[in-house]
């Protein structure tokens, strides 16, 4: 039986990686700390929180894996420095791999468990890091837009 969940999910989060990808297309390091407002998020920090968060899911679901950049982009942003967005880039390939080969090789029974009794499901656990990445997406892009840079784009 093909295991729809997780492949549906890896699918989803393979188009969201390409456009995670595409937010760097002329983008500076520079550029990237530019935010549209001072209680906004700036480019850099929403990357390394969807950068995060991959590392975060991937933990989540039996993966051990250690976030290079620790939870810097966990926080809210503070005013201190922030790696460079190649530092960002560098990372996300690794994650991504191995995230998505876990959730399409999980069975709807793996994703259908609970972590614990009352606690979501892994699927809606996952369901939820879907909806979270394309949000901070969507705000890179409005972000691009503000400052004067092309929308995001997909494939």
């Amino acid at each position: 039986m093909e295991n729809l969940k997780g492949t549906t999910y890896s699918g989803l989060f393979q188009m969201q990686g390409e456009i995670f990808n595409n937010a760097f297309d002329k983008l500076s390091d520079k550029l990237a700390l530019s935010r549209a407002s001072d209680n906004s998020n700036h480019i850099n920090w929403l990357l390394g929180h969807v950068l995060h968060c991959r590392f975060m899911l991937a933990n989540m679901i039996g993966l051990q894996e250690v976030n290079p950049l620790g939870d810097q982009y966990f926080k809210a942003i503070e005013h201190k420095d922030y790696p460079g967005i190649d530092e960002i880039r560098q990372h996300w390939p690794q994650i991504s791999e191995k995230l998505l080969n876990k959730i399409s090789s999980m069975s709807n029974e793996d994703l259908d468990t609970r972590p614990a009794e009352n606690k979501p499901s892994l699927s809606d656990i996952i369901s939820f890091f879907i909806y979270h990445e394309a949000y901070h997406l969507g705000q890179i892009g409005i972000v691009r837009k503000i400052i004067g840079m092309e929308a995001l784009k997909s494939n």
